[in-house]
């Protein structure tokens, strides 16, 4: 299973701007629990992605940080710290993923670049003062790790098959969120104050969320792994 990673600057002892491919643990120990082997890749060229799925029965994109919206058509209004060349190799993998037929598992940031490869948008800020489902990060104390809401299911989805009925109770650390859907997706989950926060395929094998299931405990979090390794083993067989 192919595992996108999040390129980042970071500060080290030996260089104050250190370029860095990163994935959490999490990540890769929720894919194992699950049965998966995850393969963490590098940022390729478009024309090398075709031999890099070769290998792959199934694909992560995974967390991290804001898209550059111009890639989605807007000007940037509230969008921090984009890297336009890890949208690019994130969007390239999910359409070649997408044209392949083969699994897909979206996890926040990857939740909005599947909806932008498939010709969606964002909404580039969700966050509201005071409000009790997404807060500025400033008022998720004492730590935004920890800030849960509820999200609503939407009756009949998959999503509605791989967790149990009734509403479920995610982590929350995004300031943006799905806009505009993509091409051949549909809502999900909504949270109470309408943002989506969870699509999957009418007509492509994909399932993607807001919220972060690698950092849920026990069954919350690993059922989505599960999930994808299932469809991986399906596709597959």
């Amino acid at each position: 299973m192919l595992v996108t990673p999040w390129r980042r600057t970071l500060k080290t002892a030996l260089d104050p701007e250190c370029d860095l491919l990163t994935i959490a643990p999490e990540y890769t120990d929720a894919v194992r629990r699950a049965g998966g082997m995850p393969v963490v890749v590098p940022h390729l060229d478009e024309d090398e992605i075709d031999d890099l799925l070769d290998i792959a029965d199934a694909v992560l994109i995974s967390g991290g940080q804001d898209m550059d919206p111009a890639v989605y058509g807007q000007d940037n209004t509230a969008s921090w710290k984009t890297a336009r060349r890890s949208d690019e190799f994130d969007i390239a993998v999910a359409r070649a993923a997408i044209d392949r037929g083969l699994p897909i598992l979206g996890v926040c940031r990857g939740a909005q670049v599947l909806n932008v490869a498939l010709g969606g948008d964002l909404r580039q800020e969700v966050q509201e003062e005071r409000s009790t489902v997404h807060p500025t990060y400033p008022e998720m104390r004492p730590e935004p790790r920890d800030h849960r809401h509820t999200v609503e299911v939407r009756e009949g989805s998959r999503l509605s098959e791989i967790y149990a009925a009734g509403p479920l109770t995610v982590n929350s650390l995004h300031h943006q969120a799905i806009g505009a859907l993509g091409s051949g997706l549909v809502t999900a989950a909504t949270a109470p104050d309408g943002v989506i926060e969870a699509v999957e395929g009418e007509s492509v094998d994909a399932v993607a969320v807001q919220w972060h299931p690698e950092m849920l405990e026990g069954e919350g979090g690993d059922a989505l792994f599960a999930d994808l390794v299932t469809r991986a083993k399906r596709r597959r067989g």
